[in-house]
């Protein structure tokens, strides 16, 4: 198998049988037309396979004037997958959620249709970035929007795939005007053992300071709200302090920087649960590269994720197992610049003055810890 994580934007991944299929945006790298398809066997290696479709299909391409498939979202609906396409150009409201469905992930994939469309005669909110997540009772439902008046969810007619009843749903999430209204990529997931839906969105510019951020909800359709108790649709706050830094930019000493991680989904694959993501090595670059985190669930029922990519089994720990005689760094998302590590040589301490919730792991040989301190920020260290 070769690494070809380079070139993948807006990823996510679905498991069939013994293979992982990854389906993510046109980006050219491959040139591709139609959602490029990548499968492993492992999540660390990965080969090219082809592209979902030909191009963009006929009724999107007429609508959005796109060159290219955005942001795909693949599930399996009894014996059937389907996707969910974007198409649009950048900057533009004129847009357009298809579907395709199809008897494998690597098809052949046939064209539905439309979901739903936007253009600012219609709307002000804008229809790419979808993500099909279930309610308790199994029903499906369609959150998705980009920047544009914000994030909408829509429930889902499971016979169709297709929007069940409304034409755009309700709004959920929103950025006001002083940041660009910047937020994108949402996905949910219900945790049963917190009993909360989680809504994962990306905030800022994806070329620099790009972010994830979560918040969570008793009901799937909101209201969400982060760890301070603030509403994902307040317009009145700083929009910084809105919504709980998961991850952003940050570099440990002496390796290269990370750039803009963001765009996620999330992959169920037994008791694991994976943070998918892609980032950057430059900024304002096409250097985006594919990236897979463990993540965990804390005690206070917030998600955190890995230090490092994915890389294969590791064994976590109590934290009294753990050499403090080693020192650490620790990376600390507070604010929003690119965070540089800092070291500390109490482990114990750190813990403890910030009563932070946390989880301690073993990997090659080397300790990890990744939390969340008592005011809400993630961290995580090696």
């Amino acid at each position: 198998m070769k690494d070809l994580k380079n070139g993948v934007h807006d990823p996510t991944i679905i498991k069939h049988k013994d293979t992982y299929y990854l389906f993510s945006t046109d980006t050219q790298q491959p040139k591709t037309s139609g959602v490029p398809i990548r499968s492993s066997k492992d999540l660390i290696h990965w080969d090219f396979e082809k592209s979902a479709l030909s191009g963009v299909p006929k009724e999107a391409s007429e609508w959005s004037n796109a060159v290219g498939l955005w942001a795909p979202e693949i599930i399996k609906v009894e014996n059937e997958f389907r996707m969910y396409y974007s198409a649009s150009s950048f900057g533009s409201t004129t847009s357009f959620i298809g579907l395709a469905t199809a008897p494998h992930p690597l098809g052949p994939w046939e064209d539905k249709g439309e979901v739903v469309k936007t253009s600012p005669d219609l709307t002000d909110h804008n229809a790419i970035d979808a993500n099909i997540c279930k309610d308790r009772h199994g029903n499906q439902w369609m959150v998705y929007g980009s920047f544009f008046g914000g994030i909408y969810i829509a429930q889902i007619d499971k016979n169709t795939g297709k929007f069940s009843e409304t034409r755009f749903g309700k709004r959920i999430a929103k950025r006001p005007k002083i940041v660009d209204t910047a937020i994108e990529g949402p996905f949910i997931i219900y945790n049963p053992e917190t009993d909360y839906f989680y809504l994962f969105v990306s905030y800022d510019s994806l070329n620099d300071f790009y972010n994830i951020r979560v918040a969570r909800s008793k009901s799937i359709d909101g209201p969400y709200k982060d760890f301070d108790g603030n509403d994902m649709l307040n317009q009145e706050l700083n929009p910084e302090k809105v919504g709980t830094k998961l991850l952003g930019g940050y570099q440990f000493n002496d390796e290269p920087t990370i750039y803009a991680p963001g765009h996620n989904s999330i992959l169920v694959d037994g008791d694991n649960h994976f943070l998918i993501h892609h980032a950057r090595r430059k900024k304002y670059s096409d250097q985006f590269f594919l990236q897979i985190r463990s993540l965990f669930w804390l005690e206070n029922g917030w998600p955190v994720v890995a230090p490092y990519e994915h890389n294969g089994d590791y064994e976590i720990l109590e934290i009294g197992l753990v050499d403090n005689k080693k020192e650490w760094e620790i990376i600390l998302f507070k604010g929003t610049d690119i965070q540089k590590s800092k070291r500390i040589s109490d482990i114990f301490t750190f813990i403890e003055e910030t009563k932070a919730h946390y989880k301690v792991y073993k990997n090659n040989y080397q300790y990890f810890i990744t939390g969340m301190t008592d005011k809400g920020y993630a961290f995580f260290g090696k």
